[in-house]
């Protein structure tokens, strides 16, 4: 069963996400679309709607929910979905395809930026 809305776009993108106020953690975002993208988890345990905030290649902070987790990845949903002028500009930023290696990301220091909670 098909539940995507919108086509998602074949990039590799390096990103980061957090839950609460846990610590980042840098991946490789794939699968973007203005409604949603996957990113591999490892062996972190997620439970479907555990909100995150996703940043993807140097945009955000995203607003999401894990919508679904399986073979070590999870998709999940933007809370306000993304613009189609942003997702068409990550068209610049994309990754060349390197699926086991881990993706190293040009982040600034967030000393300075504190997450925001959601609850």
């Amino acid at each position: 069963m098909q539940t995507r809305q919108k086509p998602r776009k074949a990039l590799n993108l390096p990103g980061r996400f957090f839950t609460g106020l846990g610590v980042p953690v840098d991946v490789t975002m794939s699968d973007i679309s203005v409604g949603g993208c996957r990113f591999p988890v490892g062996d972190q345990q997620f439970a479907i709607g555990t909100p995150l905030q996703i940043f993807i290649a140097g945009s955000g902070p995203h607003r999401a929910a894990i919508r679904w987790v399986e073979k070590g990845e999870a998709g999940v949903t933007f809370v306000s979905p993304l613009s189609e002028e942003l997702v068409e500009g990550f068209q610049d930023n994309h990754v060349p395809d390197a699926p086991t290696v881990a993706p190293q990301g040009d982040f600034e220091p967030m000393t300075d930026a504190k997450p925001r909670r959601f609850c």
